[in-house]
């Protein structure tokens, strides 16, 4: 899938203007998006100054050349480009893959426009073929997962290799549950949300503006559904 990210990326940034705010996402085809951004903004002498949603993601750019600063530096974010786990047909869709999803959504959320950049194995008429990251803070987690357990969602701890918690950037759990019984997702995107010890969960709900896919070329726009 690798030339159709590639394939992805390149579209979206041909869609960044000059001396644009940019959000930049995690995960790798935003890894190749960042990338790809430096390469134009240095050929055309472009004025980017970027927001990252993760360490590594500001790691990567800064590495790259690109200007980064913090999120509560700026007034605005013109436009975010970020992957996704899964898209759905009213582009509504799963991250949080990368363990970035509260950094993510909060970017995301102060973004004029998001644009999604996927290839078409991302794509499913309904949510659920991924699990659904949840981020819970420490303090309390397995109450967490035992209310997760009573609602069906089959919860899961999300581990590194070596067996331990997996931590993110803000020091939280991951907890993955699995989404397929659920009928009403908007719904349950404002249980998980109002339960008490959920930081944020992977539901992105009417976020999405414009989903780039790269093996197809495609440019689907939010607005024309």
């Amino acid at each position: 899938m690798n030339d159709d990210k590639v394939k992805a990326a390149q579209m979206a940034v041909e869609l960044i203007p000059n001396q644009a705010i940019v959000g930049l996402g995690s995960g790798s085809t935003a890894s190749i998006f960042i990338d790809l951004l430096a390469k134009r903004a240095h050929e055309e002498s472009l004025d980017i100054t970027c927001v990252a949603t993760s360490v590594q993601t500001q790691q990567l750019a800064l590495g790259f050349g690109l200007k980064v600063v913090d999120i509560d530096a700026v007034d605005r974010i013109d436009v975010t480009v970020d992957g996704a786990d899964e898209v759905d047909g009213d582009l509504n869709g799963i991250k949080g893959g990368g363990a970035a999803l509260l950094f993510e959504k909060i970017v995301a959320m102060n973004s004029t426009k998001n644009i999604w950049v996927v290839d078409s194995s991302k794509q499913h008429q309904h949510l659920g073929s991924y699990r659904l990251p949840v981020e819970v803070v420490k303090f309390g987690v397995h109450h967490v997962y035992n209310y997760l357990k009573t609602r069906d969602l089959k919860p899961v701890y999300r581990q590194q290799e070596d067996g331990n918690y997996l931590t993110t950037d803000s020091g939280n759990y991951i907890i993955d549950v699995d989404i397929t019984g659920q009928d009403n997702l908007a719904q349950l995107a404002l249980d998980l949300k109002g339960l008490t010890g959920v930081v944020e969960h992977g539901l992105f709900i009417d976020v999405c503006d414009v989903l780039l896919v790269g093996n197809t070329g495609q440019a689907i726009y939010k607005d024309q559904l």
